[in-house]
C-alpha cells in the first residue's frame, strides 16, 4: 500500500498528462481544420479513476463523431463503401454521373494517441520502473475506440 504523498504525485502527474494530451487533439483538430463548430474541440475531458488508495485509470472522453471524422466516413459515406467511392472519385473527374461523396479521412487520432502512451510510459515508468510500462502497454492494448482507459 502506497503512502497518500505518493497517491498525490502520481495523481497530480497523470492529470498533467490528460490536460497535455487534450491540448494536443486540440491542436491537432486546428491543424487538420476538423469542425466548423467547436463542439468537438471543446467535447475533451479527462478523468483519473481512482478507488480507496489504488488508482485505476485516466479515461479522455470525447465525441464520437471526432473518430468518424478520423476513419473518412459520415455524411453520407459508410465505412465498406470506402473503396467504392475511390472508383467513383476517380469517375466523377471524367464526368461520370456517380454518387460520388466528398469525404476523405482526416487523420488526427491515432498518432497522437499512440506519441502520448509513450510519454505516459516514461512518465509512470520512471517513478514505478518496468512492471508499469507493461502494465501500461497491456491496459492500451485493451482500449475501447474513444476511451484512454490505465
Amino acid at each position: 500500500m502506497k503512502d497518500i504523498h505518493e497517491l498525490l504525485d502520481i495523481r497530480g502527474k497523470l492529470d498533467q498528462w490528460a490536460q497535455i494530451t487534450i491540448a494536443k487533439f486540440q491542436k491537432e483538430l486546428r491543424r487538420q481544420k476538423i469542425g466548423v463548430t467547436d463542439e468537438l474541440y471543446n467535447s475533451f475531458v479527462s478523468q483519473v479513476q481512482q478507488e480507496h488508495d489504488e488508482l485505476l485509470g485516466v479515461v479522455l472522453k470525447f465525441k464520437f463523431y471526432g473518430r468518424l471524422r478520423d476513419m473518412g466516413v459520415g455524411r453520407g459515406l459508410i465505412a465498406h463503401a470506402r473503396s467504392l467511392n475511390r472508383a467513383d472519385r476517380a469517375g466523377a473527374a471524367v464526368g461520370a454521373n456517380v454518387s460520388y461523396t466528398n469525404r476523405r479521412p482526416k487523420k488526427w487520432y491515432n498518432k497522437t494517441k499512440m506519441s502520448q502512451v509513450y510519454r505516459l510510459q516514461e512518465i509512470l515508468g520512471s517513478d514505478m520502473g518496468r512492471d508499469a510500462s507493461a502494465f501500461v502497454t497491456d491496459a492500451f492494448n485493451q482500449m475501447g475506440i474513444q476511451n484512454i482507459k490505465l
